[in-house]
C-alpha cells in the first residue's frame, strides 16, 4: 500500500519548487537571453500557471508573489532596484500581479473541480461495483453479513460494522477497534442501535450512518478507516436498504408461493383420499341394498343392517363434501346459482346436523314474505352448515342458538348468534384465516380451522360478505349477505 506524505509538507515542497524555479527562470531571462520586460512576463506568467495547474493555490501564489518580485527587480527600470520610476510600470506591474493571481486562483479552482469529478467517477463506479456485488451475492449467508463485506471490499474499509433491525445483530468485517478508539465491541453495538433509531454518536473515530428506507429504520452502519464522501455514503446506505427491502419482499413471495403449493398439494391428496373412499362405500352399499332386498330378516338384523345402511350413505356424503372442500380450499369455484328460499336453506342445513344438534335448542327467525336468494344452494348450505357447526361447538349445550335473517339493501342477511364466551377483540380478525383456532380452544375442542375459511371464500365469490360481531361473555353472532331475487321490472343499484 503506498505511503501517503502530510498535506502541510507537500504545500512546503511545491513552494520551495516554485521559488526555485522563478529563480531559474529570472537567471535565464536576465543573464543567459537577456530578453525584455514583456518577454520577461510571460515567461513568470507561464511559471505561475504551470504551479497553478499541477500543484494547487498555494504553490502558484508563491510563484506570483515571487516572480512579481523579480520582474521588479531585474526588468523595470530603475534595474537592480525595488523602485519603479515610470508610472506606467507601475500600471504593467500591478496587472501582471492581478493576471497572476487570478489565473493561479483559476487554474487551481479548475485543478480541483477536475480532482473531484475524477473521484465522484471512482466512487460511482465502487457504488455500481458494491449495488452489483450485492446483487449477484450469496443466497446462503445472511444479507447484513454479505453487505458489511463488500463494503469493506469494495472502498477498502479497514473496519466495517452492520448493525440489522430486523435481527437485532451486528455484523463485522475487519476489527472492531478502529470504529472506536478505546471502545469495546459492546459500545460499538450500543452506538449502532442508537444510530438506528436516529440518534447522533459525538466525537467518533468513525463515519456512522443510519440505514432506513420510506421512513422506516432497518438498521445502521459504521465505517472507519476510508475517505467516503458524505453522498457516497447515503448511497451505499441506500443501496443497502434497497437489497435488504428485495430479500425481504422475496422472501415474503417465496414463502406466498410455498405456502400455495402447499395448499395446492394439500388439497389434491385430500381430493384422491376422497374419490378412493368413495369406491369401497359404493362396494358397501350396493352390498347391503342386495342383502336387505333379497332375503328377509328378523328384527335385530334388519335394525343393524339398516344402520350400516344409513352410516354408509352418511360416510358417502361426507366424502363428496370433502371432496368439494378441497376444491374450494384450492380456489376452485363454481357456482350453480339459482334462486331458492332461505327457510329450504336454513332446513337442508338443520337437517344434516341432526346428530349434532340432538338436544340442543335452536331457535330459527324468519320474517314472512322474504325474498329468495339467487345462489348455489349445496354452497350456500355449507356455509350455513359451518357456522352452525360452530356455534354447536363453541357454546354451552344448555345455551340455545338463534338463526335469522333480514332484508340489507337487495341481499339477504343470515345470523347465526351462539351464547357462548365470546371471542377476544385481538382474535376477531384471524377468525376467517386458513388453520387458525382460538388460543382457548385449541386443547377443548377438535378441528382444522378450515370451516370460517371456506364459507368466507363461498360468500365471496357470490360477491356477498360475511363477519363476525362478538364480545368477551356476550357470544358470538356470524353474518353473511348473499343477494337476493330481483323482483319482475325491478333493476339492480
Amino acid at each position: 500500500m503506498p505511503v501517503r506524505s502530510h498535506p502541510l509538507i507537500d504545500h512546503v515542497v511545491y513552494s520551495l519548487l516554485a521559488l526555485v524555479t522563478v529563480a531559474a527562470v529570472t537567471y535565464l531571462d536576465f543573464h543567459l537571453l537577456d530578453v525584455n520586460n514583456s518577454t520577461a512576463a510571460f515567461s513568470y506568467l507561464l511559471v505561475v500557471l504551470g504551479f497553478a495547474t499541477r500543484a494547487g493555490i498555494e504553490a502558484s501564489v508563491t510563484a506570483s508573489l515571487a516572480s512579481v518580485f523579480c520582474y521588479n527587480f531585474f526588468f523595470l527600470p530603475p534595474v537592480g532596484s525595488l523602485n519603479v520610476a515610470d508610472p506606467q510600470n507601475w500600471v504593467a506591474l500591478i496587472a501582471f500581479l492581478v493576471t497572476a493571481v487570478t489565473a493561479s486562483h483559476l487554474s487551481a479552482q479548475a485543478r480541483k473541480q477536475a480532482q473531484e469529478a475524477g473521484a465522484g467517477r471512482r466512487e460511482m463506479s465502487k457504488l455500481y461495483e458494491f449495488s452489483r456485488a450485492l446483487m449477484l451475492g450469496d443466497s446462503e449467508r445472511k444479507l447484513a453479513g454479505q453487505i458489511a463485506q463488500q463494503i469493506a471490499s469494495v472502498f477498502q474499509a479497514p473496519s466495517v460494522a452492520f448493525y440489522s433491525i430486523s435481527e437485532d445483530k451486528v455484523y463485522h468485517a475487519g476489527p472492531v477497534e478502529p470504529l472506536l478508539e478505546s471502545h469495546s465491541s459492546t459500545e460499538v453495538s450500543a452506538i449502532l442501535r442508537v444510530v438506528a433509531k436516529g440518534g447522533e454518536v459525538p466525537n467518533a473515530s468513525a463515519r456512522f450512518s443510519a440505514v432506513s428506507l420510506g421512513g422506516r429504520a432497518l438498521g445502521s452502519l459504521g465505517v472507519a478507516g476510508t475517505q467516503v464522501s458524505d453522498a457516497a455514503l447515503s448511497a451505499i446506505c441506500q443501496l443497502a436498504a434497497i437489497a435488504m427491502e428485495r430479500a425481504r419482499v422475496q422472501e415474503a413471495v417465496n414463502r406466498t408461493e410455498f405456502t400455495r403449493q402447499n395448499e395446492r398439494l394439500k388439497s389434491t391428496l385430500l381430493d384422491a383420499l376422497a374419490h378412493e373412499f368413495k369406491t369401497p362405500l359404493t362396494s358397501i352399499k350396493a352390498a347391503i341394498s342386495t342383502v336387505l332386498s333379497q332375503r328377509s330378516h328378523d328384527e335385530v338384523e334388519n335394525e343393524l343392517l339398516t344402520i350400516v345402511e344409513e352410516e354408509a350413505d352418511r360416510l358417502t356424503e361426507l366424502v363428496t363434501e370433502s371432496i368439494k372442500i378441497a376444491r374450494i380450499g384450492a380456489g376452485n369455484i363454481q357456482l350453480q346459482r339459482q334462486p331458492f328460499a332461505v327457510t329450504e336453506l336454513v332446513s337442508a342445513a338443520l337437517g344434516k346436523l341432526k346428530n349434532l344438534c340432538d338436544g340442543r335448542t335452536i331457535r330459527v327467525s324468519l320474517p314472512e314474505g322474504l325474498a329468495e336468494v339467487d345462489a348455489d344452494p349445496d354452497l350456500a348450505e355449507l356455509v350455513l352448515r359451518q357456522l352452525l357447526v360452530n356455534a354447536l361447538k363453541y357454546s354451552p349445550s344448555s345455551a340455545a342458538i338463534q338463526v335469522s335473517a333480514e332484508e340489507r339493501d337487495g341481499w339477504i342477511a343470515i345470523q347465526v348468534a351462539d351464547n357462548g364466551p365470546g371471542i377476544p377483540e385481538v382474535e376477531q380478525a384471524s377468525v376467517f384465516e386458513k388453520f387458525y383456532r382460538g388460543q382457548a380452544d385449541r386443547q377443548r375442542t377438535t378441528g382444522t380451522g378450515m370451516g370460517l375459511t371456506i364459507a368466507r371464500e363461498i360468500v365471496q365469490a357470490h360477491g356477498g360478505e360475511i363477519w363476525l360481531e362478538s364480545g368477551p361473555g356476550k357470544g358470538a353472532r356470524f353474518s353473511f349477505t348473499l343477494p337476493r331475487v330481483l323482483a319482475t321490472g325491478e333493476m339492480t343499484e
